[in-house]
C-alpha cells in the first residue's frame, strides 16, 4: 500500500513511483496530475545560480540511460497516467528547456 502524502478532503496527494503507483490506481479514477518528472540532465555539468558555479547533478535517478530508454520511460508514464486519468481529467507535467 502506498502512503499518502498529503490529504484534504477529497485531495489526496500520493509521493511514489508513478510505474508502481498508477498502475494500482483504478482506471479512469483520477481528476488531475501534476507530474515532474526526471530531466536526465545529471551528466557531471555545471550551471550558474546566484553568480556561482554549480553541479547540475541530482543523482542516479536524474542520468540518462541513452534516448532509447529515456523515450521508453517518458511513454510509459505518459500511458500510465492516460490510463487513470478521468475521462477531461487534466495532466500537468513540469519541464525545463
Amino acid at each position: 500500500m502506498f502512503k499518502q502524502y498529503y490529504k484534504k478532503g477529497n485531495f489526496n496527494l500520493y509521493h511514489a513511483d508513478c510505474l508502481e503507483f498508477l498502475p494500482k490506481v483504478k482506471e479512469g479514477s483520477i481528476d488531475m496530475i501534476f507530474a515532474d518528472p526526471p530531466y536526465l540532465l545529471s551528466n557531471g555539468g555545471f550551471t550558474v545560480h546566484a553568480g556561482k558555479m554549480v553541479s547540475v547533478n541530482k543523482g542516479e535517478w536524474d542520468v540518462s540511460n541513452g534516448l532509447k530508454k529515456d523515450f521508453e520511460f517518458q511513454m510509459a508514464w505518459i500511458k500510465a497516467c492516460h490510463r487513470a486519468l478521468k475521462p477531461g481529467g487534466t495532466i500537468w507535467i513540469s519541464g525545463t528547456i
